[in-house]
């Protein structure tokens, strides 16, 4: 995975209270994210919450749906709200689930990607996300 403009790392949120996904997510996007990993939704809010509050804002978070503590559809909710609350442009939130039932958190999120991660599924998404600076192929 290559940042085509400049070399500065963005800042990612993987979510997932499987291990062995976040470690799936990490190892792909580690080129030119740097990350920090949250086994739940709750944790995915309150880090999220840390970093705009640090100044250190996540330029993109990965999110599991079906997670203990807090999901990742309430997750993504009160990620929202708190923007919103702050005047915050969205962060973009990829989903990550096996299954492709969202609801109502669908128009929420900028994209989903199936279990098993699929790389060039992942490339797209980025490249569309980050107008073409980011190329993992």
């Amino acid at each position: 995975m290559e940042l085509l403009e400049e070399h500065v790392k963005l800042r990612a949120l993987v979510v997932d209270d499987s291990e062995i996904s976040r470690r799936c997510v990490c190892r792909i996007i580690s080129s030119v994210f740097t990350y920090e990993e949250a086994d739940n939704g709750l944790i995915a809010l309150q880090k999220y919450r840390e970093g705009v509050e640090s100044e250190h804002p996540f330029d993109i978070v990965f999110m599991d749906v079906i997670m203990p503590e807090m999901d990742g559809k309430e997750s993504v909710k009160q990620i929202r709200a708190f923007e919103q609350s702050i005047d915050r442009l969205k962060t973009p939130i990829i989903m990550i689930s096996a299954s492709e039932m969202l609801g109502e958190v669908e128009e929420l999120v900028n994209g989903l990607l199936r279990k098993v991660v699929n790389k060039q599924l992942l490339n797209e998404i980025l490249q569309n996300l980050f107008s073409g600076r980011i190329d993992m192929l």
